[in-house]
């Protein structure tokens, strides 16, 4: 006998992806408020054992809000219950948890047949590192193991809150929720090209992408810099760039929900503001970590810039390199965050918006820092000296990130008058 759990009509034209392997235990926990139908989809819970040798090895994971890390100790104590727990891992793991769009148990044969037809959608929600770990040790586990399998049907509408809700064993991070809901797609565009680099291939948006060198959070917290919204001038700094990083993405995140994604409503987003001023930023940032040392020379002909506190320099006899964070070019000396934040927020003076409301430069920022920088990196390091050479409270203080965006502030107002003085004497000469 052959029971049809559910058969719906497929969600999209796509080719369902269909799975079909040996369960036990199969069971329903159908919905109190309802069956699932056309006119009512309320989500239905099913749930089996699966032996680990029959799990299928090519759930999507798309859905999941983390890339899998297996040096972590939770996903080490997985690893250890799976080999030793003969009998009771099924009972001490958590288990798998995946969206499909339906679900068909043959009785007779004890098969499941499990089918997806949307990756963005349908797919492991939670349990990946469970996942993983059966997919890379199970070949050397000769006795049976099983692993529990929850199967959600009719959770398309709410898959990205279910995947958070789901996720609370270890806290997943609020740039993995914001990967998931796609609401970096805002600056994803114009990180397309910086420099002729398209940073979004090296971008880790998603926690544990370990192949990829830089976090969103970093980059987040560098172009927040620039909100002229909130930060206007020299009376408020964001010194929480330094600080507080995390923070920084919370009001991504926040600004993203509370102004949407809609054109009219998202003119207000101060990210989606700055998106023609973006590369530039980036390139900003990448400049003067990477002209800091030469600036210093400037300043100090007789100073080792090595030798300040909290600049990494290489030792001899090692083979270690020092990249700039964003576009990965090589250093000889790797700055702390702490000097280059200020500096680079300070060029927020040259920032004003156009007709549309969109963010612009007024002036161009690299002449600027060309003029300025080695009287910007003299005064970081004074400041960071009378802080008992703490690169971290240096970081912290908001009176030297005010004195940097001062001196821009004041430059770029010299430049106003002496061009009102020419275009005036050009006038009467007329």
């Amino acid at each position: 006998m052959r029971i049809k759990i559910m058969d719906i009509t497929p969600l999209n034209e796509q080719t369902p992806t269909k799975y079909e392997f040996a369960a036990k235990s199969f069971r329903a926990l159908p919905n109190p408020f309802g069956e699932y139908s056309e006119s009512s989809k309320n989500p239905v819970v099913y749930e089996c054992y699966v032996e680990i040798q029959d799990l299928p090895s090519d759930f999507p994971m798309e859905t999941n809000p983390r890339e899998q890390s297996l040096t972590t100790q939770v996903a080490k104590s997985i690893k250890e219950s799976l080999e030793t727990d003969l009998g009771n891992f099924q009972i001490k793991n958590r288990g798998i948890v995946v969206s499909a769009e339906s679900v068909v148990f043959n009785t007779r044969s004890s098969v499941i047949t499990i089918n997806m037809t949307d990756i963005d959608v349908h797919g492991n929600i939670d349990g990946g590192h469970t996942y993983r770990i059966i997919l890379d040790n199970r070949g050397d586990i000769a006795d049976p193991r099983y692993v529990r399998l929850e199967i959600i049907i009719g959770a398309e509408d709410f898959f990205q809150d279910l995947a958070k809700a789901r996720n609370t064993s270890v806290q997943v991070k609020d740039n993995s929720i914001a990967e998931l809901e796609k609401k970096f797609e805002l600056i994803k565009e114009p990180l397309k090209d910086v420099q002729g680099i398209d940073l979004n291939k090296h971008i880790a948006f998603k926690e544990n992408e370990a192949s990829k060198r830089i976090s969103v959070e970093n980059i987040i917290s560098i172009l927040y810099n620039f909100n002229i919204d909130d930060f206007s001038d020299a009376e408020r700094q964001p010194v929480s760039t330094y600080s507080q990083k995390s923070y920084c993405l919370k009001q991504y995140v926040k600004f993203h929900n509370e102004m949407g994604e809609s054109e009219d409503s998202k003119k207000s987003n101060p990210f989606y503001k700055m998106k023609k001023i973006i590369p530039e930023i980036l390139t900003l940032y990448d400049h003067i970590e990477l002209t800091l040392n030469e600036k210093y020379r400037e300043s100090d002909g007789k100073g080792r810039y090595g030798a300040l506190k909290g600049v990494q320099s290489k030792k001899e006899g090692s083979h270690a390199t020092f990249k700039t964070e964003v576009l990965d070019k090589d250093l000889e000396f790797k700055s702390p965050r702490s000097f280059v934040l200020p500096i680079l927020s300070s060029f927020r003076a040259l920032v004003a918006k156009d007709e549309n409301g969109l963010y612009k430069f007024e002036a161009n920022p690299f002449e600027y820092y060309d003029h300025l920088g080695a009287q910007m990196i003299k005064n970081t390091v004074e400041r960071s000296r009378t802080l008992g050479n703490n690169p971290n409270a240096l970081g912290k203080d908001t009176g030297h990130w005010r004195d940097l965006y001062n001196l821009v502030d004041l430059e770029y107002k010299k430049h106003l008058i002496n061009r009102l003085i020419e275009e005036s004497k050009t006038s009467n000469l007329q």
